[in-house]
C-alpha cells in the first residue's frame, strides 16, 4: 500500500550571520552581475543552518530593482527529522520593498528525515533587514 504523505506549512526566520559578495563582470553604463556566498542561521518549525549562494544582476542605474537566484542547501532540525535539502531561490531585491521570491525545493535534494521532500514556498524580507521569513509548504513527509 502507499504511504499517505501529509503536507505541512513550515515557518522559518532566518538571520544573515556571514554575506560576501564578489564581482563576477562588470561594465560601465551596464551594471554588474556579483555572486554572494550567505551563511544563514534558521529558526521557527525548523532550527539549523542555510548555506547560501545567489548570483545577482545590478542594473547601471543605483537603487533599480535587483533580480536574483540561488541554491541553499538547508542542513537541520525539525521535530523527530533530521537532516537536509536543497531550496532553489528565484526573486527580486527593491529598496522600497525588500526582498521578495520564490523557493522551490530541488528534487532529490534531500537526506535523512527530509529526503523525500518536495514542495515549496516564498522568501519575503525587509529593506535593511539582515534576515527575514520562508513560508513554505512541503509534503513528502512518510507518516
Amino acid at each position: 500500500p502507499m504511504t499517505r504523505m501529509n503536507t505541512q506549512k513550515l515557518s522559518i526566520q532566518f538571520a544573515a550571520k556571514q554575506w560576501t559578495e564578489a564581482v563576477v563582470h562588470e561594465l560601465a553604463d551596464a551594471g554588474k552581475i556579483s555572486q554572494a556566498n550567505i551563511s544563514n542561521t534558521l529558526c521557527g518549525d525548523l532550527e539549523g543552518e542555510g548555506f547560501l549562494s545567489y548570483v545577482l544582476s545590478y542594473a547601471a542605474v543605483p537603487g533599480s530593482d535587483v533580480p536574483f537566484m540561488g541554491y541553499e542547501r538547508v542542513v537541520g532540525r525539525m521535530a523527530e527529522r533530521e537532516g537536509s535539502f536543497v531550496l532553489q531561490h528565484v526573486g527580486m531585491f527593491s529598496v522600497a520593498i525588500g526582498v521578495q521570491g520564490r523557493l522551490t525545493v530541488v528534487p532529490g535534494s534531500g537526506t535523512g528525515g527530509f529526503s523525500t521532500l518536495s514542495g515549496g514556498g516564498e522568501i519575503v524580507a525587509l529593506p535593511g533587514a539582515h534576515g527575514g521569513h520562508y513560508a513554505l509548504e512541503l509534503s513528502g513527509f512518510s507518516r
